[in-house]
């Protein structure tokens, strides 16, 4: 402790971390090393196609083969881990959204993918959505001082869902989630037998 009462802070050495989000259509995993000043640099990015937003937005559950498709990419990340030296639960995350939260199997898809793959996945809420779209933008509104002082509405469009935030003078003023996303848009849409020409220009 200095004179002045505060503790202080010893740099570490850098580290990796991870996080994986199993989306609506893919899972992405992007591999990080934190410094000791909290600095940030992306290592590795990867992606692999999935079909849970189609099985959960047209049939209300995860089909078996989309399960085990999913559980199969998870151990291919998990390989990839291994060659990073990521062992420690505390230094990777993993998360879902619409395609998993509302699916109606979804705590078998949950249990299915810790026993194959030992990873737990949180299946967020939308509140944790904002929170995480809401950080995702402060270094933006920090290197923007008139983005800043103003107000400014955030639009995220996913697969399932899409995020709006209304952000006045750097704090979310409001929050909502609206079940309108581009493949689920494209699932209902797909009920109306609309030609691929249509469905390609919505």
């Amino acid at each position: 402790m200095t004179e002045s009462g505060e503790i202080p802070i010893v740099a570490s050495a850098a580290r990796p971390v991870a996080v994986i989000d199993v989306g609506t259509s893919s899972i992405r995993m992007a591999v990080a090393e934190i410094d000791g000043q909290g600095g940030v640099r992306i290592l590795e990015t990867l992606s692999q196609g999935v079909s849970l937003g189609k099985d959960t937005f047209t049939k209300g559950e995860i089909a078996r083969k989309t399960i085990e498709d999913c559980v199969r990419v998870l151990r291919r990340y998990a390989q990839t881990l291994e060659e990073y030296r990521i062992s420690s639960s505390d230094d990777v995350r993993v998360v879902a959204t619409s395609a998993v939260r509302e699916a109606s199997n979804r705590l078998a898809f949950l249990d299915r993918i810790y026993v194959a793959t030992g990873f737990t996945v949180d299946a967020i809420d939308t509140t944790e959505v904002h929170r995480i779209t809401y950080r995702s933008i402060q270094p933006q509104l920090r290197e923007h001082e008139e983005l800043l002082k103003s107000r400014v509405i955030i639009s995220e469009v996913g697969g399932g869902s899409t995020e709006l935030l209304l952000v006045e003078s750097g704090e979310v003023a409001y929050a909502h989630s609206y079940r309108l996303g581009s493949l689920r848009l494209r699932e209902s849409l797909s009920g109306y037998r609309a030609s691929p020409d249509k469905l390609r220009e919505l």
